[in-house]
């Protein structure tokens, strides 16, 4: 049963939706996601612009919302604990000719790929993606230098990285 306040985020998140060989990240840490209740919601919500990795991905400064403890907010990335439809958003401004890319990176694959991206400018986009446990999700700035326009940033964040699983399969 979902209460008010799980309630009150999922209705956050959405109203405000949101192949590169890269250095690999940690190892994925599943026995921490056995823990996961696969029952019941599964969201997380970030915002306000971070570091930029040396591998393209994106870090955020507030944790808003972790429902699964899926989210790495050092790492900028969501590892999938439970399988299913989930809604991803991501919004971010940069400089005109770079572009934001939402990358999944399948279990057990070494390789990162691209499902959607902004424009040149960045912006904002809302997908639906079915992923599997273990599979890995992040957003990757497309050019070097990385930079995002945070000067835009100075009364509220507008880069966030929000997901909500939809259905379970």
């Amino acid at each position: 049963m979902i209460n008010d306040s799980q309630l009150f985020w999922v209705c956050l998140l959405l109203l405000f939706p949101v192949t590169f060989a890269v250095e690999p990240l940690p190892p994925r840490n599943l026995a921490k996601q056995t823990n996961t209740d696969c029952t019941g919601l599964i969201a997380f919500s970030a915002s306000g612009s971070g570091a930029v990795l040396p591998t393209g991905i994106v870090t955020y400064k507030h944790g808003l919302v972790n429902l699964s403890s899926s989210w790495d907010k050092e790492l900028g990335v969501f590892t999938v604990a439970c399988a299913g439809l989930y809604q991803f958003s991501f919004s971010a401004y940069t400089e005109n000719n770079v572009r934001m890319i939402l990358q999944k990176r399948s279990f057990n694959a070494k390789q990162w790929v691209p499902i959607i991206s902004t424009s040149n400018g960045g912006g904002s986009v809302t997908i639906l993606v079915e992923v599997n446990s273990g599979d890995q999700v992040a957003v990757f700035i497309s050019k070097m230098p990385y930079t995002l326009q945070t000067n835009l940033e100075h009364l509220a964040d507008v880069t966030s990285f929000n997901a909500y699983r939809i259905a379970k399969t």
